[in-house]
């Protein structure tokens, strides 16, 4: 395995660190911490061991999956076992969320979708698309410091609020857990889709993210159904690469995803968030692992 050094810390995540490399300006080392979190509070944010170990090994084996596939990935190879090595990207304000289940923050915005107690969830026929806009502490601000997006409130839990109409060009700004007759769930309205995609014809570049996210739901389905895991929903990000391409991006792992076993057991970071056992969260983030080693690539 070829050795790559870090150069420049480059930024932090919750659960993973990006380094520029020595000698190779066009590419970054992404390194995963053992770190778990949960409601976006820092408050509930665990640790176990392997889980570096275990995200790493999931993603990449994702990665290499969608690659083999065609896709544009932002990816080149795994170099350890907590570190693999990707283009460096410039990453779009946007989390791109697919789903097979009405789950999650979809009921909360379509509350009578709610299905009772011990019944599955609705099951949509076409996959359903949605665009949250990634902010941090309430803003979203360009790369010159322009503030586009300002004044949400995180306790409120307005962070990330739901675009409603991505595909226009002015976007409305949602509450991503309210429905839409609540009082408060209107953000913002007129956000120019040009200022937060800062390339020509930015409704062009939405549907392409929508179409890729569609179809990469569609793959990573198949794979699970071939293991008898069913694929409930999932989110993904997107980059844009030294050339101008557009790359699916960051990381797709078991923080990334709701996912059940033949008994309809989570194995996701959904156990986590329902409060199970911090070793029994461990146990299933490594039968993940161990079954993307299975995928056919």
């Amino acid at each position: 395995m070829e050795e790559y050094k870090k150069g420049n810390f480059i930024a932090e995540g919750k659960t993973k660190k990006i380094f520029k490399v020595i000698g190779m300006p066009e590419l970054a080392i992404i390194q995963y911490k053992n770190t778990i979190t949960k409601f976006d509070n820092p408050d509930f944010t665990k640790e176990f061991e392997m889980k570096a170990e275990y995200s790493n090994t999931t993603t990449c084996k994702v990665f290499e999956l969608l690659k083999g596939l065609g896709f544009p990935v932002a990816f080149e190879n795994k170099i350890s076992p907590t570190e693999f090595l990707a283009p460096l990207c410039t990453m779009l304000p946007f989390e791109v969320v697919t789903r097979r289940y009405a789950y999650g923050s979809y009921l909360k915005r379509n509350p009578g979708m709610i299905r009772s107690e011990g019944k599955k969830p609705k099951r949509f026929q076409d996959i359903v698309v949605e665009f949250f806009l990634k902010t941090t502490k309430g803003k979203l601000v360009s790369s010159n410091g322009k503030v586009i997006v300002g004044g949400l409130d995180p306790k409120k839990g307005e962070e990330d609020p739901f675009i409603t109409n991505p595909y226009d060009d002015a976007w409305d700004l949602y509450h991503p857990k309210k429905p839409a007759w609540d009082k408060d769930v209107d953000l913002r309205k007129g956000i120019l889709a040009s200022d937060v995609i800062d390339m020509p014809y930015p409704s062009v570049i939405m549907n392409e993210m929508a179409d890729y996210a569609k179809d990469i739901f569609l793959a990573l389905e198949a794979a699970w159904e071939y293991l008898e895991c069913q694929l409930i929903d999932m989110k993904i990000e997107f980059g844009i690469s030294p050339q101008g391409e557009l790359l699916i991006a960051d990381v797709i792992d078991n923080d990334s995803w709701r996912l059940r076993d033949e008994n309809w057991e989570e194995l996701s970071k959904e156990s986590f968030r329902q409060n199970e056992e911090l070793s029994r969260v461990k146990e299933k983030y490594g039968i993940v692992a161990v079954l993307t080693e299975k995928f056919n690539i």
